[in-house]
């Protein structure tokens, strides 16, 4: 099961190397979210579906990985940099280094 919170290369990458070696495209298209939970199968239901059908990019698996991809890996880099930012402390080596940083981190 994939959650937003997980690496979404190592969700796509079980998904294909585990479950979908042998499934045709479009077949991996519209099974990739039974694997999904969440947010992610939240987002992919808006992305992906249209009055509760399947949209024809939903049948591409290539733009539904790179989609979700996109989607969640961006959103990890995010928290990522945010908890970064908070934990941020001086350690009283070069402060023109420190605050270089600093900037990058918030701006």
């Amino acid at each position: 099961m994939f959650k937003s919170t997980e690496d979404a290369r190592k969700f796509f990458y079980l998904y294909e190397n585990l479950v979908t070696k042998n499934l045709p495209v479009e077949e991996k298209a519209e099974k990739i979210m039974v694997y999904g939970t969440g947010a992610a199968f939240d987002f992919y239901f808006s992305r992906f579906t249209l009055k509760n059908a399947f949209t024809e990019e939903a049948k591409d698996y290539e733009v539904v990985a790179n989609v979700m991809l996109e989607k969640f890996l961006t959103q990890k880099i995010e928290s990522e940099i945010t908890k970064e930012a908070l934990t941020l402390q001086y350690d009283g080596r070069d402060i023109p280094t420190f605050l270089s940083r600093a900037d990058k981190m918030y701006n």
